[in-house]
């Protein structure tokens, strides 16, 4: 079994953490092909465990999450629910989050942690990511610079309008460079916010290398790191954004990431409109969506 740490849901990364003797589901192996992969999952990380040193076994359970925003006007326009957040809420957020003792993972730790740099990362890291450079981020963003957010610009968008969320305004160059100057890492999010597996080999590459020339040319010191538009992406795309000299890429797919992971795959989970405070906790514990009788729950109190 070669899969990360990571790739298991939080149920059974929680089982290993208590080295949950295996042996007890033995009974309960036979009566679904779920309870035997549970097993499995279970002997394997023992054995690993076993047979790895402390550095080892500290690097291969070393893990972080990634949580994605997109606007901040916390108008909740229809069709935008999910990706339009209050300011007031950002903020809640991040302060329980940082009075429950996490702290943000800058990006060069995050890079020098999957180039082998770093063996293992502090536990309860987490960054912050924000994609579109929609205009409404920008004071949030500033606000929060000291924590070490990421920005995804799409460049050649900037100081338009987001023909990929209703024509919101987009920030301009001066506002993302005094971002940047702030502390905010900034990378790409392609030149035009396009869906690049839909797109020939070509125009995906155009996408991909000419975002990274405009970034370093309008922001010198910008990183070399990717969130692919909608998240998407396959294969080669993945490979596409290796060859055109970015570092890492980042997509929707839920998860925490682990040493394991791949870089041009990193996970991120979206945060919506609705989550409150504790709802981003649940996040960044687990990299997973709210379970379903979370929001139902919610629902039903404001009634």
């Amino acid at each position: 079994m070669s899969q990360g740490w990571c790739e298991a849901p939080w149920r059974t990364r929680l089982l290993r953490r208590a080295r949950v003797p295996a042996a007890l589901l033995a009974p309960l192996a036979g009566l679904s092909p779920r309870w035997a992969e549970l097993r499995d999952d279970l002997t394997h990380w023992a054995g690993v465990r076993k047979e790895a040193s402390a550095a080892e076994w500290r690097r291969a359970t070393s893990s972080y999450a990634v949580l994605v925003y997109h606007r901040f006007a916390g108008e909740l326009k229809p069709g935008q629910e999910r990706i339009d957040i209050a300011p007031r809420r950002f903020r809640r957020q991040l302060r329980l989050l940082r009075a429950l003792g996490f702290r943000p993972l800058p990006l060069d730790e995050l890079l020098a942690f999957h180039r082998g740099e770093l063996n293992a990362l502090p536990r309860r890291r987490f960054a912050i990511t924000v994609d579109d450079a929609i205009a409404d981020a920008v004071e949030p963003l500033r606000e929060a610079a000291s924590l070490s957010p990421q920005l995804f610009v799409p460049t050649a968008e900037l100081g338009g309008s987001a023909h990929w969320i209703d024509g919101e305004p987009v920030a301009g160059w001066e506002e993302v460079r005094a971002l940047a100057a702030a502390g905010v890492a900034i990378g790409s999010h392609t030149r035009h916010h396009r869906r690049l597996s839909q797109l020939g080999a070509a125009e995906r590459d155009v996408e991909l290398v000419g975002s990274l020339a405009e970034l370093r040319e309008q922001v010198p010191g910008a990183s070399a790191v990717i969130a692919y538009p909608n998240g998407d992406h396959d294969d080669a795309v993945c490979g596409a954004a290796a060859a055109a000299g970015y570092e890492a890429a980042f997509t929707t797919e839920k998860g925490r990431n682990d040493a394991a992971t791949d870089r041009y795959r990193l996970r991120r989970v979206s945060v919506h409109g609705a989550d409150g405070a504790l709802a981003v906790l649940w996040k960044v514990l687990t990299g997973e969506a709210l379970p379903a009788w979370w929001p139902r729950r919610s629902r039903s109190k404001s009634r």
